[in-house]
């Protein structure tokens, strides 16, 4: 069963200009998520991003550990909350 779970992704600390709008951090995000087992889809949406996933293969806790490994290229990391699941 696939649950649909939007996420505010706080990046402000780590690129204050960008406020995740960047081509190069929404290109990562959605290339880590989608190649973890159980992740269907990713996509922007209004403020914050969504995962479509199978909660019982990847679950929240899961999805907010990738988030807080990210972006790559930066020292810094995203501070993810989920806003619905």
């Amino acid at each position: 069963m696939n649950s649909r779970t939007a996420f505010h992704i706080d990046c402000t600390a780590v690129i204050p200009e960008c406020a995740y709008q960047c081509a190069k951090c929404i290109e990562e995000m959605e290339s880590i998520l989608t190649d973890i087992q159980g992740v269907r889809k990713f996509y922007t949406e209004d403020d914050g991003v969504v995962v479509e996933h199978d909660p019982s293969v990847a679950t929240v806790e899961q999805l907010i550990d990738v988030f807080e490994g990210m972006p790559s290229f930066y020292e810094g990391n995203f501070v993810p909350t989920v806003i619905t699941s």
